[in-house]
């Protein structure tokens, strides 16, 4: 019998992740969030502040998992708020399986952000650049990265995937491409002339689809090396200013830009694109969908979804 439990189940990544889970016909996938759970995504629901290192213990206590996902974690915030539900909800699951779920297998989330400024003759990065991160995100992400390592030192079967940035059906409007698909929504519902407002169009991003990123968590829960971080991307860098084109031209009509400089994140980066080679060679995953397929997929959801969340 195995038992799956995904934290941060309320979130984009966690609804096509427990889709992609049903492929590997566990027994029970077991979701667990402050939020309310999507219905019939998962087996069992738990709502529970896993900020809280007794609320997590009582939830690994109460489910028993072989494979836990950890995708419980805010984007934006106070520099508090980013470390507590990325660190501090990590660290509480790795006391947690420790005390309760020894055997378990835990598969922690990273991100690009963890590189900050790289520098471009050492692009698409690998997974050995020593990154020093330009936000608290980053910061954040990169201490889980680092507990990821001394817990398995310690034994524990510990990997991390570092997905880069998203775009699929569900984006919440955290993430650029879901906040830009927001504002053409708003745009369209008005009358022309017709603008939205826009931040740095000049950064350059590897986008990948959150379908492919659902395929490589379970492929490094399967086949990934304990310790060890997997970057789940393209390979591929577009200009934001070219994307936020692409969207315009699925609306089909006439939408002007209004750039704000006030809408870049402070510590941007100019440009990140990564290699997934070492997810080639060890996991055996490879970005299938194409970017275009994602950004219309994306653009198509948000017509059934006005109020997306993270």
């Amino acid at each position: 019998m195995t038992r799956v439990l995904v934290t941060g189940a309320a979130g984009f990544v966690a609804r096509h992740l427990a889709a992609r889970l049903r492929e590997e016909a566990p027994d029970t996938i077991v979701g667990a969030d402050v939020r309310d759970t999507p219905a019939g995504a998962f087996d069992e629901s738990i709502r529970a502040d896993l900020t809280s290192n007794v609320a997590m213990q009582r939830v690994v206590k109460a489910v028993q998992p072989d494979l836990i996902f950890h995708l419980a974690g805010a984007i934006n915030g106070s520099d508090d708020l980013l470390e507590a539900s990325n660190l501090g909800t990590s660290q509480n699951l790795i006391d947690a399986v420790r005390d309760f779920a020894p055997s378990a297998a835990v598969v922690l989330v990273g991100s690009a952000a963890e590189y900050g400024a790289v520098p471009l003759d050492q692009q698409p990065v690998t997974e050995t650049f020593i990154g020093a991160p330009q936000t608290a995100y980053g910061r954040a992400k990169s201490a889980v990265s680092r507990l990821a390592v001394r817990a398995a030192a310690e034994g524990m079967d510990v990997k991390l995937a570092r997905p880069f940035n998203l775009v699929g059906p569900g984006v919440p409007t955290t993430l650029m491409i879901g906040g830009v698909a927001a504002r053409l929504r708003a745009a369209l519902a008005g009358a022309p002339p017709r603008t939205i407002r826009v931040g740095n169009l000049n950064g350059v991003r590897d986008y990948v689809s959150v379908e492919d990123v659902a395929d490589g968590l379970v492929r490094v829960s399967r086949r990934g090396r304990s310790g060890e971080a997997y970057n789940l991307c393209s390979g591929v860098g577009r200009r934001i200013g070219d994307i936020i084109a692409s969207m315009i031209s699925l609306t089909g009509e006439t939408i002007l830009l209004d750039a704000d400089a006030g809408l870049a994140r402070a510590g941007e980066v100019d440009a990140l694109v990564g290699s997934w080679d070492k997810a080639r060679t060890e996991l055996g995953w490879a970005p299938l969908r194409s970017f275009d397929e994602g950004l219309l997929s994306t653009w198509t959801a948000t017509a059934l979804e006005p109020e997306r969340i993270a």
